[in-house]
Protein backbone atom coordinates (compact mmCIF):
# COMPACT_ATOMS: atom_id res chain seq x y z
CA UNK A 1 0.00 0.00 0.00
CA UNK A 2 1.54 3.26 -1.07
CA UNK A 3 0.17 6.54 0.03
CA UNK A 4 -0.17 9.21 -2.55
CA UNK A 5 1.49 12.36 -1.44
CA UNK A 6 -0.85 15.30 -1.19
CA UNK A 7 -0.10 18.06 -3.59
CA UNK A 8 1.04 21.35 -2.13
CA UNK A 9 -1.17 23.63 -4.15
CA UNK A 10 -4.31 25.63 -3.78
CA UNK A 11 -7.49 25.34 -5.84
CA UNK A 12 -6.03 27.10 -8.88
CA UNK A 13 -3.32 24.51 -9.37
CA UNK A 14 -0.44 26.86 -8.60
CA UNK A 15 1.97 25.45 -6.07
CA UNK A 16 3.12 27.34 -3.00
CA UNK A 17 6.46 28.20 -4.60
CA UNK A 18 4.75 29.55 -7.71
CA UNK A 19 2.40 31.62 -5.61
CA UNK A 20 5.32 33.13 -3.67
CA UNK A 21 7.11 33.88 -6.92
CA UNK A 22 4.01 35.52 -8.40
CA UNK A 23 3.45 37.67 -5.30
CA UNK A 24 7.11 38.70 -5.26
CA UNK A 25 7.05 39.73 -8.92
CA UNK A 26 3.83 41.71 -8.45
CA UNK A 27 5.22 43.43 -5.33
CA UNK A 28 8.37 44.42 -7.20
CA UNK A 29 6.40 45.74 -10.17
CA UNK A 30 4.08 47.86 -8.01
CA UNK A 31 5.93 48.69 -4.78
CA UNK A 32 3.66 51.51 -3.59
CA UNK A 33 0.52 49.45 -4.08
CA UNK A 34 2.14 46.52 -2.26
CA UNK A 35 3.19 48.80 0.62
CA UNK A 36 -0.30 50.27 0.83
CA UNK A 37 -1.88 46.81 0.96
CA UNK A 38 0.66 45.64 3.53
CA UNK A 39 -0.09 48.62 5.77
CA UNK A 40 -3.82 48.03 5.39
CA UNK A 41 -3.34 44.41 6.42
CA UNK A 42 -1.17 45.41 9.39
CA UNK A 43 -3.81 47.93 10.48
CA UNK A 44 -6.55 45.32 10.29
CA UNK A 45 -4.51 42.76 12.22
CA UNK A 46 -3.55 45.38 14.80
CA UNK A 47 -7.18 46.31 15.39
CA UNK A 48 -8.10 42.63 15.68
CA UNK A 49 -5.31 41.98 18.21
CA UNK A 50 -6.17 45.10 20.21
CA UNK A 51 -9.81 44.09 20.32
CA UNK A 52 -8.91 40.64 21.60
CA UNK A 53 -6.48 42.06 24.13
CA UNK A 54 -9.03 44.52 25.53
CA UNK A 55 -11.93 42.06 25.63
CA UNK A 56 -11.19 40.79 29.19
CA UNK A 57 -10.96 44.37 30.47
CA UNK A 58 -14.25 45.26 28.81
CA UNK A 59 -15.85 42.20 30.36
CA UNK A 60 -14.64 43.20 33.84
CA UNK A 61 -15.94 46.74 33.35
CA UNK A 62 -19.32 45.42 32.23
CA UNK A 63 -19.55 43.14 35.28
CA UNK A 64 -18.56 45.92 37.69
CA UNK A 65 -21.02 48.38 36.18
CA UNK A 66 -23.83 45.85 36.18
CA UNK A 67 -23.30 44.98 39.87
CA UNK A 68 -23.19 48.54 41.08
CA UNK A 69 -26.06 49.22 43.40
CA UNK A 70 -28.07 52.36 43.43
CA UNK A 71 -27.05 54.09 46.70
CA UNK A 72 -30.11 56.31 47.02
CA UNK A 73 -32.46 55.49 49.90
CA UNK A 74 -35.44 53.30 49.06
CA UNK A 75 -39.01 53.62 50.27
CA UNK A 76 -38.37 50.95 52.90
CA UNK A 77 -35.41 52.96 54.21
CA UNK A 78 -37.75 55.89 54.78
CA UNK A 79 -40.26 53.66 56.55
CA UNK A 80 -37.84 51.82 58.87
CA UNK A 81 -34.77 54.05 59.01
CA UNK A 82 -35.46 56.42 61.91
CA UNK A 83 -37.46 54.11 64.16
CA UNK A 84 -34.90 51.29 64.31
CA UNK A 85 -31.92 53.36 65.42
Amino acid sequence: MTRERERDDDFSGIGLGGMVLLLTVMALRHPWQALKELLRLADRLGRWALGHALAPAALVVAIVLSRRRDRRPTFEDYLHGRDED
